[in-house]
């Protein structure tokens, strides 16, 4: 799909690779619904992209505060592409958090937090946008981010790389909606630690042996694989796995196969 004159809603776009991904997109000739629970620096990244050389003097882009635990906050983010926009056309699910290990100093409620947020948040998103891409008879592209964890399990993650490692089966599982008409594509990018500001906050950045054995991606590394996911047509229910110094590989893990229930979902 071709970025330029399409509508991208952008979960956890204040900073990080959501920022930088619509950056990306603006110069692209897109336009940006950012959503975050980072108000002030979510109203301040949209205030630059309206700015910039790339806006043209139009309005290109729009914040609204989002917790992706709430499926309505989600949902309002959709509703403001339409209103502003005209409609949507790409869907990223990029909000997450680290998590934390679920043992002796951590309960319950993070355990619940790290999953709502990692987890059922890209699922709500994804459902939310191919419901909308469904109604309304439009093609349409969905962009969710896992995790290397979600390959290798880490002793200091268990519960944040189980959630990945859900996101990564989960695009498997919409591989099929690309067979729909017009399709509907969901991708998924898979990086190793990268140069953000949830690494560089992580307790454990400094003693990690396995961060400092593979090192760190930077922002944009990652971003041009989310673009990737977007534009080539090939990839279906993929995810992209992205380690420091190594080309990115496409994951070839199992996919669903069609079983004619999502056809004849795409006929009524």
């Amino acid at each position: 799909m071709q970025i330029n004159g399409k509508v991208v809603v952008i979960t956890g776009a204040s900073r990080g690779f959501g920022k930088r991904l619509a950056e990306l997109i603006v110069q692209k000739g897109g336009k940006v619904v950012l959503g975050d629970i980072l108000e002030e620096e979510g109203h301040q990244t949209a205030s630059e992209l309206n700015n910039s050389k790339h806006a043209g003097g139009k309005k290109v882009a729009i914040f609204q505060k989002c917790d992706v635990r709430s499926p309505d906050n989600i949902s309002e983010l959709i509703k403001l592409a339409e209103r502003e926009f005209g409609c949507l056309d790409i869907m990223v699910n990029n909000a997450g958090i680290g998590g934390t290990v679920p043992w002796a100093d951590s309960d319950s409620a993070s355990l619940s937090r790290t999953v709502d947020i990692n987890l059922k948040a890209p699922m709500e998103g994804t459902r939310l946008a191919v419901k909308y891409f469904m109604e309304n008879g439009r093609p349409g592209c969905v962009v969710n981010v896992a995790s290397m964890m979600a390959f290798f399990p880490a002793e200091f993650g268990p519960v944040y790389g189980a959630t990945k490692s859900g996101v990564v089966n989960f695009t498997a599982a919409c591989a099929t909606l690309a067979l729909m008409d017009p399709p509907i594509r969901v991708n998924a990018v898979a990086p190793n630690f990268a140069d953000t500001a949830m690494v560089k906050g992580n307790a454990a950045h400094e003693s990690n042996a396995v961060l400092r054995m593979n090192g760190i991606l930077t922002v944009d590394e990652v971003v041009g694989q989310m673009i990737r996911c977007i534009e080539d047509e090939a990839l279906v229910g993929d995810s992209i796995k992205m380690l420091p110094g190594k080309p990115p590989i496409v994951h070839k893990g199992r996919k669903a196969v069609p079983s004619g229930i999502i056809t004849k979902v795409a006929k009524l």
